[in-house]
């Protein structure tokens, strides 16, 4: 994946932008490492969660015409969310970031028993059951595992249906678990922050443009 980036270094320096434009390159841990022709080098950490960056990169795969990947890829956005959810609706109800990490290592290879922890949970916070489309599971199975290659038609209205229940479930969300949405975001953040060198400027972005929980209003 790529993030348009600017030197904070040479700003420091000259006192306004160098406009040097920079593609940096970031992965699974999302942290892109800069060196500009000055010689600065930086780290730039996305604030975005693992679902916005694979939607991101969803949209860019059907884009250039890789239906396959492209449809594999908002499956896992639409697990991955299922875990960010997960990991919001246990901080409202109080559990200790260590042992929810304990309890879900026995559920992190296993979708389904992820899906089953977040209806529950959806269930507890809200009082009423998630409609999960089975539509989007099984086409979800047809990709992964038939491997079925879908036309960019249907790509485009499977994303379409993926985008739309992550959009809902991020509004209810936030009517009931603001500060908890923030909560996991930011512990994501200083955990990234802790990996990198002491002496290594940092900055922050927050990352994705397809699907952004800071203007998913």
């Amino acid at each position: 994946m790529k993030i348009f980036a600017s030197c904070m270094e040479c700003l420091k320096e000259l006192g306004h932008p160098s406009f040097e434009p920079i593609f940096a390159n970031y992965y699974d841990e999302p942290v892109a490492y800069i060196e500009c022709d000055r010689g600065h080098k930086s780290a730039l950490m996305l604030q975005s969660q693992k679902f916005e960056v694979l939607l991101e990169s969803a949209a860019n795969a059907l884009i250039e015409g890789y239906t396959l990947e492209a449809a594999s890829t908002l499956s896992s956005a639409y697990e991955r969310f299922f875990e960010f959810s997960i990991k919001v609706l246990c901080s409202k109800q109080g559990v200790n970031e260590k042992e929810f990490n304990n309890t879900f290592k026995d559920v992190s290879r296993q979708s389904e028993r992820q899906l089953g922890g977040f209806l529950f949970l959806y269930l507890l916070e809200f009082g009423e059951s998630y409609a999960l489309d089975k539509k989007l599971i099984e086409f979800r199975n047809k990709i992964i595992h038939k491997g079925y290659i879908p036309t960019p038609d249907e790509v485009a209205k499977f994303g379409e249906k993926v985008y739309s229940q992550i959009y809902q479930i991020t509004q209810k969300l936030k009517s009931s678990c603001e500060e908890h949405i923030q909560k996991v975001v930011m512990a994501d953040l200083l955990e990234r922050n802790s990996k990198l060198p002491s002496n290594m400027p940092r900055a922050t972005s927050t990352g994705t443009i397809f699907f952004s929980l800071s203007h998913a209003e």
